[in-house]
């Protein structure tokens, strides 16, 4: 299992792709760039990890009829870590930006809103989940 140390608020911490074409993408991804990618073992649903020198730094899944009639294009996100996803909700919406989805759990991983900023550009704020003591 790769490392992973909860970061610091504020940190740009994970990157993920989310795409029409998986098994493209993955076989893209690995032979340019060397990345060595394993199923998760934490997420609900299926989810590649993308590990580079034992570190596990982003993720790949699947846009499938869940995202509903009109799923976005394939595209990758950026998430910035934070002490409190809700709160930080809060604060975007009070500093311009928007929320286009949550704050919401995603079991195993922590709680996480989309959100964009005044200009439009969309990110991921998340608020991992702490390990048990």
């Amino acid at each position: 299992m790769a490392e992973f140390n909860i970061p610091a608020h504020g940190t740009i911490c994970w990157r993920e792709l989310a795409t029409h074409d998986l098994e493209s993408s993955t076989t893209f991804y690995k032979e340019m760039f060397g990345w060595e990618l394993k199923p998760s073992t934490i997420s609900p649903v299926p989810y590649i990890e993308i590990h580079i020198d034992g570190q596990a730094v982003g993720g790949m899944m699947a846009i499938d009829s869940s995202w509903g009639p009109e799923p976005p294009p394939s595209h990758w996100s950026t998430y910035v870590a934070v002490s409190n996803a809700d709160e930080t909700a809060v604060a975007i919406k009070a500093s311009g930006g928007s929320i286009r989805h949550g704050p919401f759990d995603a079991p195993g991983v922590g709680r996480i809103v989309l959100a964009a900023d005044p200009c439009g550009v969309m990110f991921a704020a998340i608020e991992f989940e702490r390990p048990p003591a």
